[in-house]
């Protein structure tokens, strides 16, 4: 399980996640996408990047 923190601004939200292989990402979703869609996303790059399954929780 990796836990993401989620800072929203005007119209986007900002994810501040650290991989499984280390890297720290700062990344940014439109304010129209819910958590599923921000975990979803993370987890598929998370494999893309290290090649390990994840499930994501966002802490709003």
């Amino acid at each position: 399980m990796m836990g993401v923190s989620i800072m929203a601004f005007a119209r986007t939200m900002q994810a501040v996640w650290t991989s499984t292989c280390g890297v720290k990402h700062y990344t940014t979703f439109p304010s129209t996408w819910t958590y599923n869609q921000m975990a979803d996303w993370i987890e598929n790059m998370n494999y893309n990047e290290c090649g390990t399954e994840v499930n994501v929780t966002i802490n709003p």
